[in-house]
């Protein structure tokens, strides 16, 4: 999501930080950076959960939710989640909260024939407010939770998708009938340009 000018060139909005910290270090003017589309996957979970409850007595239980297969597309990129690549072994802290840490790792295989491991750690938490003691499954949409997660991509470097290695990406994510359904954006300072390879 990159915001133009009129002019043709990407409209930046100044940093919050802009206001804090002494004026005399002299600090340059920061901007916010953009966000760019890179993906949507919709994956297919496998229903066989491992569930291990209260590890070394701290009341830690970790899930395992294999993923059994899904699809991908964007504007440089259409492919498949290689079946069975992958799970999210997700950590719940507390099981009175509804608070989930996210690692997820899969692969996708690509239209064109090439293979990337995603590698997705982050949260998943009632918004502000909402009262999930009502069951949410199978859907939880963005006025529910947070759920979002910071994506690491390993691509084949001589690959179209050599990009992928030196991104900062972001998943948004929400479940859709039983199905993660995840947009991953990438941020960058200078949007409308293509990422390059490294």
């Amino acid at each position: 999501m990159s915001d133009s000018h009129p002019s043709g060139k990407p409209e930046h909005a100044p940093s919050p930080g802009n206001s804090f910290l002494p004026t005399e270090l002299a600090i340059p003017p920061m901007r916010r950076p953009h966000l760019e589309f890179v993906y949507r996957i919709v994956a297919n979970m496998d229903p066989k959960i491992s569930r291990i409850d209260n590890i070394d007595g701290t009341g830690l239980t970790r899930l395992i939710l294999p993923i059994k297969d899904g699809l991908v597309e964007g504007p440089q990129i259409r492919g498949v989640i290689v079946e069975n690549s992958g799970a999210d072994w997700a950590e719940v802290p507390d099981p009175d909260k509804v608070f989930t840490r996210l690692h997820a790792r899969y692969s996708i295989r690509t239209d064109d024939g090439f293979f990337i491991l995603v590698h997705a750690t982050g949260v998943f938490r009632q918004g502000p407010g909402v009262d999930l003691s009502r069951p949410i499954e199978p859907d939880a949409l963005q006025d529910d939770v947070e759920y979002f997660t910071q994506i690491r991509l390993e691509a084949p470097g001589s690959s179209p998708y050599g990009w992928m290695n030196g991104i900062v990406a972001l998943g948004v994510m929400i479940m859709s009938k039983g199905r993660p359904v995840i947009d991953c954006y990438r941020l960058t300072n200078f949007p409308g340009i293509a990422a390059e390879k490294l």
